[in-house]
């Protein structure tokens, strides 16, 4: 029976609009900037991006500059030897909100090769030029993800990726290891210990519940994660917490698990430490099954078909043009807007809005592509 139990938490920032943006901010000043608990904060390109372009104001809003904060020794970076476990790490998605594989096609090589690869270099670009960071983490947007994207994300330099743990329902024991695919390295994020959750009100619950679950699994490692919405107040029209509330329960986990000498650190030392490896199929069946952290199941039942197939026919489109000299750049920017996987939710897509918003791009990268 393992004793120490170590906790990782993970938050993922994908809001691009300003309030969003200053509300993480908040929640990073406080949480990271202060009070020094080693969170992985994951961000995609676009929020990167929009941190930038909205720099001054922010800054007004917080009353000092954030993108600044970002770029300084409260982060690790491994690639130059600043891999301290214990404080916050910039972990990246995506630049657009478009799942690591497209679960609809039968041979993800279009995809694969052609879409993911410029999708991850300008995350890592802006991270590296922008915010002086090398990411060496990663998390499919929403989490959808299979195995055989592993080899293109090692390839572009990145050490660890963080998977949904839902499909592996209550397998506690599978979710505390750290798992292989074309060298790199998996955490599996427990579904089931979510720093939102109502009866998390008290820190000592929550901490109760890790500490059950890092002896349940035999590693002591537990992965959880969420929206940083669930703590930054913008969940609070939902029955969600306020942003103080949210703010004050990440600082009282942190105090509850140093009282009692739980270690708390970042994905990338979480990656390292733990000593119970396997391989990526052990658990995930074949190569090319997509899993997803959208609905409790794990499955993929969150998609609107109907827009699946038209961006699968899309990319399909790219290829062929790509392969017969056409200049591509522009098609694949309207794809990228339409791929987005709000846009393709069942839940929310169908919002006139945002089906205003795939109709434009769906519609401008066909008529680009077809000429």
């Amino acid at each position: 029976m393992v004793n120490e139990v170590t906790l990782l938490l993970y938050f993922i920032c994908h809001h691009c609009d300003v309030d969003a943006l200053i509300r993480d901010g908040r929640v990073i000043h406080r949480a990271t900037l202060e009070k020094k608990v080693p969170i992985t904060w994951v961000f995609s390109g676009v929020q990167l991006r929009a941190f930038l372009d909205n720099r001054d104001r922010i800054r007004r809003e917080l009353g000092f500059d954030l993108v600044d904060a970002m770029r300084g020794g409260d982060f690790i970076n491994p690639r130059f030897g600043y891999n301290n476990p214990y404080i916050s790490e910039i972990a990246g998605m995506t630049y657009n909100h478009v799942p690591l594989v497209q679960p609809w096609f039968p041979d993800q090589r279009e995809y694969l090769e052609g879409i993911l690869p410029d999708q991850i270099q300008r995350t890592l670009d802006v991270a590296r030029y922008d915010f002086d960071k090398y990411i060496v983490t990663f998390h499919g947007p929403d989490g959808t993800y299979s195995p055989a994207a592993a080899y293109k994300l090692k390839q572009h330099g990145l050490d660890t990726l963080v998977i949904s743990g839902e499909f592996l329902n209550g397998d506690q024991q599978a979710k505390g290891k750290v798992y292989w695919a074309s060298g790199l390295r998996h955490l599996v994020r427990d579904n089931s210990l979510q720093i939102q959750a109502r009866e998390f009100y008290d820190a000592r619950r929550f901490i109760d519940a890790a500490q059950e679950l890092g002896h349940q699994n035999e590693s002591g490692f537990v992965v959880s994660g969420s929206d940083s919405n669930e703590v930054n107040g913008m969940s609070e029209r939902y029955n969600g917490m306020k942003l103080e509330d949210g703010i004050a329960r990440i600082c009282c986990i942190a105090d509850e698990a140093y009282r009692r000498g739980v270690k708390m650190i970042n994905c990338n030392a979480a990656a390292y430490w733990n000593p119970n490896h396997a391989d990526l199929q052990s658990i995930w069946s074949n190569w090319d099954d997509v899993h997803a952290m959208q609905n409790a199941e794990g499955n993929l039942g969150w998609l609107i078909n109907e827009r699946n197939e038209e961006i699968g026919h899309v990319v399909w489109l790219i290829g062929e043009r790509h392969r017969q000299g056409w200049d591509v750049r522009e098609a694949k920017e309207h794809f990228y807007r339409a791929a987005d996987s709000a846009l393709r939710h069942n839940g929310y897509g169908y919002d006139p809005f945002l089906t205003g918003v795939y109709n434009y791009n769906i519609g401008r990268a066909r008529e680009l592509l077809q000429g």
